[in-house]
């Protein structure tokens, strides 16, 4: 029993020996005292380390066993093991795990998915619990660690970038910006689609029978005799037919020209669109005349008329259009073409003046013949006579055919290398459009970019596109898949290439 008592004490004058020892050494290290409840609280923070004894592992859920699974259902994660970790990038600017595209992260409390390029990037801790306080004390201490995983040679992924092609000024962007029209002689210059106008007058928006839709775009304006025409065919058709009035959408720009959106014609100020729905017995106010949508004449095959809103009222208003001597050609969807010729009797004349085309199913367009004294205007060839009513309608019907189904979607890949369709410069219209341009009282200055010609156009596009092949096929090859010996070069695959590049003896 004494040799008991005399065993215990030697065991705690070692310990108190040790505890001084350790006293001393921080002492020494640190150059601070350590009080004793720092001293306890240390020794207890980390049992076995200095007697050799095992770390107690008794909290940490190991791997379920397969035969008893009713286990692995009541282990529970200890408060000090965080959330699986998330990938941002670390090149924003923004705090870590910030997404740079500004969108808003997930709200289900399921992990925000990595963004971007993740090969490189830091690592974030998402919020461990609901403790704000908590939270943001444990956010203080942390830093961000810089992931980088090298590439393997031959793996890298395609840029996908557009190609590059020149801009050029075209002539649409000139004429785009005149405002009023050019103070001369009223001349029709160039053809349909490759001229300008000179001494433009406008249609009034609001007449006794018509209204101007679209008034923002300014395209109300064209040659006096178009003008008059319009008004003449507004009050004929209202007075002889019972049209309760014209709702009339483009004529041409103050100065004529290509413009900016819409029309390939419309050019030199002989061409005006009507459309076929009638107009409204009170007057439409601005916002109206902007987004008041025009009803479709076509069922929903697309391919015939809806008797509902293609009338005789329609056919009436179109052939009173073409009854007129100045007009030379209207232009129709093909379905309205075939209606036009069901729905007429025995005076088929005016029918050869009406011509089916893309689009133009709500409205139709009227053209007149160039005025007479002017060799500067581009005239057509003169219909032949013919009511055009047979083979040509069926043809232009089978053009039209609707998709049955959506287009395929593009495949993946580059981008084509077929070189955009230019504009049309300044150069492809009449040189007195220059002048028409370049008049006061509100002149157009011409920059010298916008008179390249067709052949320096041309040049320029064969140039952008034989660079934009040759970057296309350096692409190619640098995301190619790698030979085996390429991908031996990569460390990340050097444990794993014996095997795989080793030739299959079988």
């Amino acid at each position: 029993m004494r040799a008991a008592k005399v065993l215990a004490l030697t065991i705690a004058c070692l310990s108190g020996a040790a505890g001084v020892s350790l006293f001393y050494a921080h002492v020494h290290v640190s150059g601070a005292p350590l009080s004793a409840l720092d001293f306890i609280a240390t020794a207890h923070a980390e049992p076995g380390h200095d007697s050799g004894e095992a770390d107690d592992t008794s909290d940490v859920p190991s791997a379920p066993d397969p035969a008893h699974p009713e286990a692995a259902k009541s282990a529970t994660l200890p408060a000090f093991v965080t959330k699986p970790h998330t990938l941002s990038r670390s090149d924003t600017g923004g705090a870590a795990g910030e997404d740079p595209e500004g969108t808003a992260p997930p709200t289900d409390g399921a992990a925000a998915p990595p963004t971007e390029d993740t090969t490189t990037g830091s690592v974030s801790k998402p919020p461990a619990s609901g403790n704000a306080s908590a939270d943001a004390g444990s956010s203080s201490t942390a830093r961000p660690v810089s992931i980088t995983v090298e590439p393997i040679p031959g793996t890298e992924p395609r840029t996908g970038k557009p190609p590059v092609w020149p801009k050029f000024i075209g002539a649409k962007t000139l004429f785009g910006e005149a405002k009023v029209p050019a103070p001369m002689e009223a001349r029709a210059i160039g053809s349909y689609s490759r001229g300008c106008l000179s001494g433009a007058v406008p249609l009034p928006i609001d007449g006794p029978a018509w209204q101007e839709m679209r008034l923002s775009r300014n395209r109300n304006w064209g040659h006096p005799k178009l003008i008059a025409l319009i008004e003449t065919f507004a009050k004929d058709a209202q007075k002889l037919d019972g049209w309760p009035g014209l709702l009339v959408g483009d004529i041409a720009q103050p100065r004529g020209g290509p413009m900016i959106t819409g029309h390939a014609s419309h050019q030199i100020g002989l061409d005006a669109d009507f459309w076929l729905t009638p107009m409204p017995k009170r007057r439409l106010n601005s916002k109206e005349r902007e987004t008041l949508e025009a009803t479709s004449m076509l069922d929903n095959t697309g391919l015939a008329v809806n008797p509902r809103v293609f009338t005789s009222k329609q056919l009436a208003l179109i052939k009173r259009a073409a009854s007129y001597p100045e007009v030379e050609r209207i232009f129709v969807h093909p379905a309205i073409k075939k209606a036009l010729c069901e729905m007429s009797g025995t005076d088929r004349k005016w029918l050869g003046k009406v011509r089916p085309w893309y689009g133009h199913y709500y409205h139709f367009h009227m053209r007149i013949k160039c005025p007479a004294g002017f060799a500067g205007c581009t005239p057509q060839v003169p219909p032949t006579g013919d009511d055009g009513c047979g083979k040509e309608v069926t043809q232009w019907l089978a053009k039209v055919i609707p998709a049955k189904e959506p287009a395929a979607p593009r495949p993946p890949g580059p981008p084509g290398l077929k070189p955009p369709r230019p504009p049309i410069m300044l150069a492809e219209l009449p040189k007195e459009c220059q002048a028409v341009l370049a008049t006061g009282p509100d002149p157009i200055v011409i920059p010298r970019e916008a008179l390249l010609t067709t052949v320096q156009v041309k040049k320029a596009l064969a140039k952008a596109a034989a660079v934009n092949t040759a970057l296309a096929k350096a692409s190619a090859v640098s995301g190619s898949k790698g030979s085996a010996a390429v991908l031996s070069k990569s460390p990340a695959l050097r444990p794993h290439m014996h095997k795989a590049a080793t030739a299959d003896p079988k």
